[in-house]
């Protein structure tokens, strides 16, 4: 049987894997709907991912949806090569505020079901998990990166709901100055709202937002636009100011923001910044990240 590593990333807004990227927003079905595009099927029922987010929780390891989410992308990756029975060695993350707390809660989640057999888009897929793998997010995406980085320099991981800011000094992280901040695009598409519906009356649904923040402009009215951007340029701000009131120095440290809301500084941040910030805005670079660990970790087999 053939083996491949597959990093999944579960984020609040999307789950990625090294090649995909799809919608979080997941719901179970006691009844099989009529498309199966993007359709999990096990044995609790038939899960359906789209259009919204994963629901806020203490942990995503509370219920099943992040396991029939990190089926989901196994699937996905595994249809590449066309391939339906296959043993993986899955590599996930938790931000590393949560390491301590987590890290086992998440070992323990995915080793309860090792041996998985579903229907993803009407295909049915056996999988054998031979090793579950929990890394730092945020650290796992950069590491391959770090020896062409600054010796003092911040990783920020922009994500839905948090910001995870994990500051490396000589190529070791400071755990000591890492914080998770409740600022991700989720509360940025909020403001957005909140502005459009008190100078417009309407608001703009999330799609047209991410696209903005993803490409910078919209075909949109331009009136809609002129919000949108203003809202994502005081979003950026707001991101500086924060990082400066942590003490962290742009003049003598490198910001390096990563994962897809980096896309938003890429477009919103002040060039005046950008000449001592790196931007990586691969919305797949943690689940990268995961799978280079992994092979890292076997000797680079795999």
């Amino acid at each position: 049987m053939a083996s491949y590593i597959i990093g999944v990333d579960v984020g609040y807004g999307n789950t990625k894997t090294a090649h995909s990227c799809f919608s979080s927003g997941i719901k179970l079905l006691s009844a099989k709907p009529p498309i199966s595009t993007r359709v999990i099927e096990t044995t609790s029922g038939f899960y359906t991912i789209g259009n919204g987010k994963l629901s806020i929780q203490s942990s995503k390891t509370e219920d099943e949806n992040m396991r029939a989410l990190t089926m989901a992308g196994i699937a996905e990756e595994l249809k590449r090569t066309h391939t339906t029975v296959a043993d993986v060695y899955l590599g996930c993350g938790v931000p590393l505020t949560r390491m301590g707390a987590e890290k086992q809660a998440f070992l323990d989640y995915y080793n309860k079901n090792r041996r998985m057999v579903y229907k993803y888009e009407d295909v049915t897929y056996s999988v054998n998990l031979l090793s579950v793998n929990v890394f730092p997010q945020g650290y796992a995406g950069v590491v391959a990166k770090l020896p062409e980085l600054k010796k003092s320099v911040v990783i920020v991981d922009i994500g839905s709901w948090t910001i995870e800011i994990l500051p490396i000094e000589n190529f070791v992280p400071d755990l000591t100055r890492c914080k998770s901040l409740t600022m991700g695009t989720i509360t940025c598409m909020n403001d957005i709202n909140e502005a459009l519906r008190q100078n417009l009356g309407k608001e703009a649904d999330e799609s047209t937002i991410k696209d903005i923040m993803m490409y910078g402009t919209s075909d949109i009215p331009a009136e809609y636009l002129s919000i949108i951007k203003s809202e994502l340029r005081d979003y950026v701000t707001s991101i500086m100011d924060t990082l400066r009131a942590l003490n962290f120095n742009p003049d003598l440290t490198q910001f390096v923001f990563i994962a897809g809301g980096a896309s938003i500084m890429k477009h919103f941040l002040p060039e005046t910044f950008k000449r001592s910030c790196v931007i990586i805005d691969d919305v797949h670079i943690n689940a990268k990240g995961y799978e280079d660990l992994i092979r890292k970790k076997m000797g680079g087999r795999a």
